[in-house]
């Protein structure tokens, strides 16, 4: 039954892919201190178009495959919504991962840093955690300020996949718990 679609191999592919970049980006870079974030980040280079590409494929690929799921239906509801909703969770987590890492880049490769944590400490993956997961959320810098054209650039562009994202999350939920419930 598992193996014989080929939408819940994908699904389970993508949940797979997304949870281990989650878990593995959390466990290499949250303990880290200001110093260790410094170097890593400026050596790291996951930047460009085809880093983009990836993440949009990826955050289309998720729905379109609930998509289909959903319209196909099958026996395993519950397991099916279960797994949708796990893909979501895990690749809405790996969005704000991936541009966790690119603003800890942004920030020690810039001439000013671009955001302005209101601290005289050096900001650490913690800070850069908490920044990615609130524009994530609320769309909004809250008690940070941004002073880089690049940077406001940057996250522009995280904010629209936020709520893209996030709009095709509410719809594919409100039709999993409909498809359940029927």
């Amino acid at each position: 039954m598992f193996t014989a679609r080929w939408e819940l191999g994908l699904l389970v592919l993508v949940l797979a892919t997304a949870l281990v970049q989650v878990v593995w980006t959390l466990a290499l870079l949250w303990p880290m201190d200001a110093a260790q974030t410094k170097e890593r980040a400026e050596v790291e280079d996951l930047r460009g178009e085809l880093g983009d590409f990836a993440l949009l494929l990826i955050m289309v690929g998720s729905l379109t495959v609930i998509g289909i799921l959903l319209f196909n239906g099958g026996p395993s509801k519950v397991l099916n919504a279960g797994l949708a909703l796990a893909a979501i969770a895990s690749v809405w987590m790996m969005l704000h991962s991936i541009y966790t890492a690119r603003y800890a880049r942004a920030y020690y490769r810039g001439t000013d840093g671009g955001i302005d944590f209101n601290t005289s400490e050096p900001p650490c993956y913690k800070d850069f955690y908490y920044f990615s997961f609130n524009l994530g959320m609320t769309y909004q810098v809250s008690d940070t300020n941004v002073t880089s054209t690049a940077l406001r650039t940057e996250i522009l562009r995280h904010c629209l996949y936020s709520y893209v994202y996030g709009t095709g999350i509410i719809a594919v939920t409100i039709n999993l718990v409909m498809n359940v419930v029927s």
